[in-house]
């Protein structure tokens, strides 16, 4: 399995209203960092997360565990406090070892700036370089379309929607939105 390359970091971007930010892989010295950053994201955000992220274990196992030929988790920091984290994430062996699942969480303070979107170029950057098929991204409408509308400027396709797949915290219905990313060729072009 090809490692994911990490000479293009660290690296600064700026917001679109001018804020600089650090993106670098996630350290073994980031769980403190890492808790308070989704400890700030709306508890309306944090519901729609695979994992529960105020738990100090599920962190701990996060910074524990890094392994980044299976996982590159990026953090966008801003005067030494994670903004936003996104990881690029792909099976091992078998069938889908060839795709990439994305995810990014952005600060609610730094939403609409175009951070979210820049990571998730970076990722999909990253995993055309590592000569991987496509890049997956799951979404819920109604809660995540701004992400949803980003990813979709960036070139992924909506590929399926399954209705009413997820409830929210009061118990109204999202369809889940899978996206998908052509890698190899199709990728390039649609760089121009």
């Amino acid at each position: 399995m090809t490692k994911y390359q990490l000479s293009a970091y660290p690296k600064q971007i700026s917001t679109r209203d001018g804020r600089a930010v650090t993106v670098r892989p996630l350290a073994d010295t980031d769980a403190d960092r890492l808790q308070r950053f989704f400890a700030r994201l709306p508890a309306s955000d944090r519901y729609f997360l695979k994992d529960d992220v105020t738990s100090p274990r599920v962190i701990a196992e996060w910074i524990g565990n890094i392994d980044y030929a299976r996982v590159l988790p990026l953090v966008a920091l801003a005067d030494d406090e994670i903004v936003a984290d996104a990881a690029l994430i792909r099976r091992r062996h078998g069938a889908l070892r060839s795709i990439a699942n994305v995810r990014v969480v952005v600060d609610a303070e730094y939403r609409l700036q175009g951070l979210g979107t820049a990571l998730l170029k970076d990722l999909c950057d990253v995993a055309a370089d590592a000569e991987l098929d496509k890049v997956t991204a799951e979404l819920y409408t109604g809660v995540q379309d701004d992400a949803i509308s980003a990813a979709e400027q960036l070139g992924f396709i909506r590929a399926a929607t399954v209705h009413e797949f997820v409830r929210d915290e009061q118990g109204r219905p999202h369809d889940m939105v899978l996206l998908v990313l052509p890698l190899g060729k199709w990728y390039q072009w649609w760089q121009f």
